[in-house]
């Protein structure tokens, strides 16, 4: 093999190694940032859906495309994968997510229930996020 060759050879691979690793550590990607396309209100972190439910659509405006990771519904954690994701339907809840779209479905709140919540552990990449949404009586 040519001196030459040998020292192209070298020069590709420490290129590679420098240019293969971002500089940013795992997680710490920039934060996602949504815009609530339909102005739930936010109290303290948690979206507050109305005692009639509805829909409701979000968007991730610095993100292309968007993972639901995992959702908790009243305290209980279920971890999503392959098939299940973009889309969960549960007990009074519907998501799905389309690129970075996303649109929530919620039911009324029954008379006998107080108050129920569910959130979303979502991903980007690299990034991760937790939205939070609340339905309860007399917010609204």
């Amino acid at each position: 093999m040519s001196r030459f060759l040998q020292i192209f050879i070298l020069l590709t691979a420490v290129l590679l190694g420098f240019t293969s690793c971002g500089d940013e550590p795992d997680g710490k990607w920039e934060k996602m940032k949504w815009t609530n396309v339909d102005n739930l209100m936010n109290i303290q972190g948690s979206y507050i859906i109305p005692e009639e439910g509805g829909t409701f659509r979000f968007q991730c405006w610095n993100y292309s495309v968007v993972w639901v990771d995992s959702y908790t519904i009243n305290g209980v954690s279920y971890t999503l994968g392959g098939d299940d994701i973009p889309n969960v339907n549960d007990l009074w809840f519907g998501l799905n997510i389309t690129d970075n779209k996303m649109t929530i479905t919620a039911d009324p709140l029954p008379e006998s229930v107080e108050s129920r919540y569910f959130s979303l552990d979502l991903t980007a990449g690299d990034t991760f996020d937790t939205l939070v949404f609340k339905q309860q009586r007399g917010v609204y």
